[in-house]
């Protein structure tokens, strides 16, 4: 119940008790014969009619409790002018308590003194205290004025004691309310699954729930009142820019990358709003994150998916459209291959071993329209890359490219040789066109688990950038300016059918570390 409501509520009380009171006292006349106050209880049915009037108009109840204290105030003054003895004085004190029942003081202290000022000119001005009546009058009067009291304040408490009721069960279920809500909130806020972070007007954090201590990695001890950059330092700008708005209160959502506190970084999508107080005025700032990981690795195969499938059918075009013209090279190379008068049998020979290989690479980049199972068998790895490097011999002399092997073989793998032929050539591929001006390439082969081969090919090439070495298994991806960007898609794509892994990471130094894993043969 707001005060108004009870202002008015008492302004209702007072009011008909007031008249009440002057049609008793007008009553009274005809029973008690000293009882000689006409003028009064007149005038205090008058001001009840007038006062019942204004309570169902438009005045502020404030005004009107003003109007019911002075109203019952002249009524008091009225009936000294009538009495036959100065002991209905005390009557001054009724609008007072009335007053007092309003937790008006500044009520009490106005009626308080225009009572004093009141008695002082009815008893010096007047000089009406000095009469003296009988003392049946004086009985009475003081009769009336305890049950006028008593009557006051037994009707306050039975008129106000539901409404107190309904006030506490009021305040009760809203009590209940408030702690189920802030219950609810901060239940929300600790299982929340994404990170969320309060701030204070200087930055400093102030709460965090445990989704953001197992994103992030800071703890509450190690965060709280701490001003903590939560992304990386070229963003910071940005970063702090946004801050400033969402502290005038905007909302920001966006996609950016934040870090860790081991400097890990991420993707995430964060929610930034502002946090009012009852004024409307912002106090503080939350922020929401959510690492969108899983979310862009889903995208980023799901584009190259797209671009497989893409590939696919490029692949299965062009391999058809070269095949043509292959089978028709290869089968003049056999001619003079078999011719006896052939000066150069060990070049076409090796035209026709080179021949073979393309229709096998065609085929592999078949596997992009359409996946083969490889026929699996027991091979000589080191073998397999022997005759790789081999074969590349000249290219490595142009290229000034010393090549150092490094093997504590031999291995055996369970594979398919022209798949894994086409790995390796590619990878050798690749790394002499990383050292246009010569290095050093080093290979070596090793056996890291009971049933594991890796094969590392390390060049000293420029390397690759940071931000782009994720991207080298993308179709169609290729920093050269002749590539396909298909190689490392279709070796990997052997090496996964083969059981195994194909790595891409720059060395500590210059240059970049390919690495392939290969399940070893169990026979």
């Amino acid at each position: 119940m707001d005060s108004s409501l009870t202002n008015r509520k008492r302004n209702q009380l007072f009011i008909h008790l007031f008249g009440f009171s002057s049609l008793a006292h007008l009553t009274l006349n005809f029973f008690v014969e000293s009882n000689a106050a006409i003028v009064a209880p007149i005038f205090g049915m008058v001001a009840y009619m007038f006062l019942f009037t204004l309570l169902y108009t438009k005045l502020p109840p404030a005004r009107l409790r003003l109007a019911v204290l002075f109203a019952i105030n002249a009524y008091i003054v009225i009936l000294q002018f009538e009495s036959l003895s100065s002991v209905t004085a005390i009557y001054f004190i009724i609008p007072i308590i009335a007053a007092s029942l309003y937790n008006d003081t500044l009520s009490i202290i106005a009626l308080s003194a225009l009572t004093v000022i009141e008695v002082l000119l009815l008893t010096f001005v007047f000089d009406l205290f000095e009469a003296r009546s009988s003392l049946e009058y004086i009985h009475v009067s003081m009769l009336t004025f305890f049950g006028l009291v008593m009557l006051l304040a037994v009707l306050h408490s039975s008129y106000f004691s539901s409404y107190w009721r309904q006030l506490e069960l009021r305040n009760a279920s809203m009590k209940k309310a408030l702690v189920s809500k802030e219950g609810y909130l901060e239940l929300f806020f600790q299982a929340a699954k994404d990170a969320i972070a309060v701030f204070d007007s200087e930055g400093r954090i102030i709460a965090i729930n445990p989704a953001f201590e197992q994103l992030y990695g800071w703890t509450a001890d190690d965060s709280l009142g701490k001003v903590i950059a939560l992304y990386p330092p070229e963003h910071a700008k940005a970063a702090e820019m946004r801050a400033e708005q969402v502290r005038l209160g905007e909302n920001f959502t966006l996609e950016t990358d934040d870090i860790k506190k081991d400097g890990t970084r991420f993707p995430a999508q964060i929610t930034l709003s502002p946090i009012f107080d009852a004024h409307g005025k912002v106090i503080a700032t939350s922020v929401i994150s959510r690492d969108i990981s899983y979310r862009k690795e889903t995208e980023r195969m799901l584009l190259q998916t797209e671009k497989l499938k893409m590939a696919g059918e490029i692949a299965a075009g062009v391999a058809h459209e070269i095949r043509n013209p292959m089978t028709v090279i290869s089968g003049f190379v056999q001619m003079m291959h078999n011719d006896p008068n052939h000066l150069y049998p060990s070049y076409t020979s090796l035209m026709q071993s080179e021949l073979d290989r393309i229709n096998l690479i065609i085929s592999e980049f078949l596997i992009l329209a359409k996946p083969q199972a490889p026929e699996l068998k027991s091979l000589d790895v080191g073998k397999i890359l022997d005759e790789c490097i081999f074969l590349f011999g000249p290219e490595f002399a142009v290229h000034d490219i010393v090549v150092k092997t490094d093997s504590t073989g031999p291995f055996r793998a369970e594979g398919e040789e022209n798949h894994l032929k086409q790995v390796f050539i590619n990878l050798l591929k690749n790394a002499i066109e990383a050292m246009e001006e010569g290095g050093t390439l080093r290979i070596a082969a090793r056996q890291t688990e009971a049933d594991k081969l890796t094969i590392s090919f390390e060049d000293e090439g420029p390397g690759i950038p940071l931000e782009l070495i994720e991207r080298v298994f993308e179709p169609f991806y290729t920093t050269k300016p002749t590539g396909t960007g298909l190689g490392l898609l279709i070796s990997q794509k052997i090496i996964q059918e083969h059981g195994g892994s194909l790595a891409v990471k720059n060395r500590k130094q210059q240059g970049t570390c390919v690495i392939v894993t290969l399940p070893l043969s169990t026979v």
